[in-house]
This record gives structure tokens, sequence and C-alpha cells, in this order.
């Protein structure tokens, strides 16, 4: 079997919309086969690794838990068996992964958006006081990833860990929520997420298990985010947009008031 790998690419930092509209159709016209996939991190340090992998997103009580595969599975089994009152269709290990990961449970799933401007809203909406970083990927032509709705019929944890536990996967999932329709969004599945993904650049994958062509990234300067917040609200890209939900309504209403009407701080 053929053996491949990816690159990193690191593109000059953004710090107006339009740089980063320009740089991205750069990109985008190199390549007609696959459409960039699009990630934004607050904080330029955090790596690109699932929640199973991130323990201090789970501290809780002054306390915090790094999940291994043991725990990983059994979280999902542990779900699975508290969610069937609310939702039948969570017998199934595949389908109760989607949902689990929407609802918040550590998975190893990392989220991705088709929207360019979603995922710099996501670089920029918190923490202003750090650089963040957006990060992208193209799908390696001739993998099509895996589809969702075959995941969704694997009724075993065992058989569904079997399945993902090869290489690095695009997921194109069931649309379970309006968030994920409007995200145009999609997963990348880690057989070892604990490896943060921009640290396997280089790596030599088996051909079938790997859908990573290039992996890009942007570094937001600290000082640009609140004008490319602004940008963004001008555009119709808002909490609103990005979360079309009661949740996204409430915020974007707070946040366009401050931002439009508030003091500079």
């Amino acid at each position: 079997m053929s053996k491949v790998s990816f690159d990193l690419i690191n593109r000059d930092p953004i710090k107006t919309v339009s740089a980063l509209i320009d740089d991205a159709k750069l990109l985008h016209d190199a390549s007609n086969v696959h459409k960039l996939w699009f990630r934004g991190h607050s904080e330029a340090t955090d790596q690109l690794k699932p929640t199973i992998a991130r323990p201090e997103k789970y501290a809780y009580a002054r306390r915090k838990k790094e999940f291994g595969r043991f725990e990983e599975q059994q979280l999902l089994n542990r779900f699975m068996r508290r969610a069937i009152p609310y939702d039948r269709g969570v017998v199934n290990a595949g389908y109760a992964l989607f949902l689990a990961r929407h609802h918040g449970l550590p998975t190893r799933l990392l989220d991705w958006t088709a929207n360019t401007l979603f995922a710099l809203y996501f670089a920029c909406m918190e923490k202003n006081d750090c650089d963040g970083m957006l990060w992208a990927f193209r799908q390696r032509p001739g993998c099509d990833g895996l589809n969702g709705f075959d995941l969704t019929t694997i009724a075993s944890e065992e058989d569904l860990f079997a399945r993902l536990d090869k290489g690095i996967r695009i997921i194109f999932p069931v649309f379970n929520s309006p968030r994920l329709v409007a995200q145009d969004g999609a997963f990348t599945s880690h057989a070892h997420p604990w490896e943060p993904l921009e640290k396997l650049a280089g790596k030599v994958f088996d051909e079938d298990t790997l859908d990573i062509e290039h992996l890009y990234c942007w570094r937001i300067p600290e000082d640009s985010k609140p004008d490319i917040i602004r940008q963004l609200s001008a555009l119709g890209i808002n909490h609103r947009s990005v979360f079309p939900d009661l949740d996204g309504i409430a915020r974007s209403l707070w946040e366009t008031e401050v931002l439009w009407r508030g003091e500079t701080t």
C-alpha cells in the first residue's frame, strides 16, 4: 500500500477580513478539487486536539482528569444507556457519537467549518488579550472521507472504534442540529487524538488512512481582533448567524449593542 503524508504551511498573519478573503481565494484557486475546511482558535497556543485529549477543558471542582482510550469508550457507552429516553437512535454507537459530541461529551472528533468567516469569528470572539490562530486543511485528492450515515448504522462501540482507529479521516456527518447545518460543518476523526494534528505533519500514513493533503495556519494578532470583529459584524457574521438558536440570539443582542455603542476599554 502506498504511503502518504501532509505538510504544514504557515501563511502571513491576518489583520483584516479582506486580507483573509484574498489569501483564502488564492488557496481555493490553486485547486478546484476540494474546498478548504477551517477552524478558529481564540488562543494561538491552543493545539489541534479533539476534546477527549484536552483535560484542561474538563477541569471541575479544582480537579482534572486525562481521558484515555478506555475512558473514551466507557463515556460513550454510559451516554448511550442514559440518553435512550431522549433519543432512541443512541442504541447505535455511531449515531450516539455525533449526538454526544453535539451535547459536549469528550470525543475524538474535531470540528471544522467550510465557512471561512465563521472560523475567523471563532478565532477572534473571545480572549482579546492574546493572539488567535486560524487553521485550514485541504482534503487529499482521491479520498472521499467517511460517510456519517454509514457510521450511524454501527451498533457496538467496539466496531465503531475499530473503524475510527486508523489515521486521520474526514467525516461528513449527519446534520443533526441547526448549528451544524448553519456552520456547514464536518469533523476529522483522530486515531491518536492525544497527538496534536500539527505535530503529525510529515508523518507517514497508509494511503487509505489519511484524508489531509495540506494543513495551513494564519496567526491573528491580538491588536487586530477588535477591528476584525467589527468588520465581521458589518458583514452579518455574529453570534446569531454562527449559532442559529435562542442562545445565539440572546448573545448577539448584547454583543451588537456593546460593539457599536459601547465605550472603548
